[in-house]
């Protein structure tokens, strides 16, 4: 579910202060700027509600949710910072609500983390990794419009060098012992995700 109400509230148990006004709306616009396919407010909401399964299982779920709702603020397929830039306005709003350094610190690298370049160390950054790439393991006919949505937002690459670029990522996944760092996701999803890649790769052969 993604509504202001749960936006607010969910800053106010964080910082003890409600949001700035006007922070709802900015993420909302952000979301729905054209250049997005894929990493809409929808990605949003399904991490989200991916989220509200396992929160009984995280140290801190108001941490990981509050980064779940941030980490693709800025997205630029033109870019490589987009992860550090929303990690800067992760933490714009939340000084803007005098939350305490040490959780805001926290969120900013549960973002950054988000890259899927370095392995997560904490078991909060296992679950936010692994809720961020859920969409590998569904079904396969959401994950081919996942598929076509990746490439409309790279449209501006050329064939070749879109298929060796996501063949690259997507290899990286296979190339891990395991795609899931938690047991809950592993058992969800690992298998289907792998299946999905395969395919994926075969058919950018």
């Amino acid at each position: 579910m993604l509504d202001e109400e749960r936006w607010n509230k969910l800053v106010k148990r964080l910082a003890g202060n409600p949001p700035p006004g006007g922070s709802f709306s900015r993420i909302m616009a952000a979301y729905s700027e054209s250049h997005r396919y894929y990493h809409t407010f929808g990605h949003i909401k399904h991490c989200l509600s991916e989220l509200d399964e396992v929160k009984g299982l995280m140290g801190s779920s108001d941490e990981v949710e509050y980064a779940i709702w941030l980490h693709d603020m800025v997205y630029d397929t033109h870019a490589s910072d987009n992860e550090e830039k929303s990690a800067r306005i992760a933490k714009e709003i939340l000084s803007e609500s005098s939350c305490p350094e040490i959780k805001v610190r926290k969120i900013q690298q549960l973002i950054l983390i988000t890259t899927h370049q370095q392995q997560p160390e904490t078991p909060d950054a296992h679950f936010m990794v692994d809720i961020d790439l859920t969409i590998l393991g569904q079904p396969p006919e959401i994950f081919d419009i996942y598929e076509r949505n990746i490439r409309a937002e790279y449209s501006w690459v050329s064939a070749e060098d879109y298929k060796i670029g996501r063949s690259k990522v997507l290899q990286s996944f296979l190339n891990r012992p395991s795609i899931y760092n938690t047991n809950w996701f592993k058992k969800l999803y690992e298998h289907q995700a792998r299946e999905n890649i395969l395919k994926a790769l075969d058919k950018l052969d």
